[in-house]
C-alpha cells in the first residue's frame, strides 16, 4: 500500500486524463483509470474500490442534475440500480474470493474486450439485441463490470440507447443507477483494503477529475469524438494485452 502514498500525483494525473476523456465522450473516466492504476501493479481490489469511490461523488453530481432535469425513468432506475448493485456484489466477491493470479488475465480479456467495443461504437456500428424488457440483466452485467474492470456507461447506456430508450433517459437513469451500484461496490471493498488508502486514492482522482473539467470541452472542439474514442479504445487494448503478456510470459 506505499505505492499509493507515495504516488498521489500519479492519481492526480490518471484522475485528470480520465476526466478529460469523460467530459468530452460522457464515457471513459472509469476504463481509463481502471486500466491505467491496474497496469502499474496496484491491487484490483483497491483499484476497483478507489475508481468505484470516486464515481459516487461525480454519480451523485451528475445523477442530481439528471433529477432536476427530470431525465431519470424511475421504474428503469429502480431495476437497474437493483440489478447492478447484485452484479457489483457478484464482482466484489470474485475481486476478493478469487486469486489474483485468476483474476488478472480475466479482468484483461474484459479490458480488451471493452477497448474493442469502444473503437466499434467509434464508427456507429454498435448493434444490440437485448429487449427493452430486460433491463435488469443489464444492470447484472453492468455492475459485474463495473465491481471488477470499471465499466459501465458503455456497457449500460449502449444498451438501453439500442434497445428503445430515449437517449436522455438512458443516458439519465444510468448515471443515477450508477451512484448507487458504485457505492455498493466501495462499501463492499473498504474494510479490504483500509479507509486511509481508500481515501487517498479517490481524493487523488477527483482533485484530477476537477482541474480537468474545464478544459474538456474546448479539448472536445478540437479533436472529433471519433478520434477520442479511438484513442480510448486503442489505449484500453494494448495495456490489457500487455498485461496479458506479462502474465502468461514474464
Amino acid at each position: 500500500m506505499d505505492l499509493l502514498a507515495s504516488d498521489f500525483l500519479l492519481f492526480i494525473a490518471i484522475g485528470f486524463v480520465g476526466q478529460l476523456f469523460d467530459g468530452a465522450l460522457g464515457m471513459g473516466f472509469g476504463v481509463i483509470s481502471y486500466t491505467v492504476l491496474s497496469s502499474i501493479g496496484i491491487p484490483y481490489a483497491v483499484v476497483s474500490a478507489s475508481v468505484n469511490g470516486a464515481k459516487i461523488f461525480t454519480g451523485a453530481v451528475s445523477g442530481s442534475a439528471h433529477i432536476r432535469h427530470k431525465n431519470v425513468d424511475w421504474r428503469m432506475f429502480g431495476l437497474l440500480a437493483s440489478a447492478g448493485a447484485a452484479g457489483g456484489v457478484l464482482g466484489v466477491l470474485m475481486l476478493t474470493q478469487v486469486p489474483g493470479t485468476i483474476i488478472r488475465p480475466i479482468i484483461s480479456v474484459y479490458l480488451t474486450i471493452v477497448g474493442v467495443f469502444i473503437i466499434v461504437r467509434a464508427y456507429g456500428t454498435v448493434t444490440n439485441t437485448v429487449s427493452s424488457k430486460r433491463p435488469a440483466g443489464i444492470g447484472v452485467a453492468g455492475g459485474f463490470l463495473e465491481a471488477t474492470a470499471g465499466v459501465w456507461g458503455p456497457l449500460v447506456t449502449s444498451n438501453m440507447i439500442a434497445s428503445g430508450s430515449l437517449p436522455r433517459y438512458a443516458v439519465g437513469t444510468a448515471n443515477l443507477a450508477e451512484f448507487i451500484v458504485a457505492l455498493v461496490v466501495s462499501c463492499m471493498l473498504i474494510p479490504h483494503i483500509g479507509i486511509e488508502n481508500f481515501s487517498r486514492a479517490v481524493v487523488g482522482l477527483l482533485v484530477g477529475a476537477v482541474l480537468a473539467a474545464p478544459v474538456a470541452a474546448r479539448f472536445a472542439r478540437q479533436l472529433p469524438a471519433r478520434t477520442l474514442m479511438i484513442g480510448v479504445g486503442l489505449m484500453v487494448i494494448v495495456t490489457s494485452v500487455y498485461r496479458l503478456y506479462q502474465t502468461f510470459f514474464l
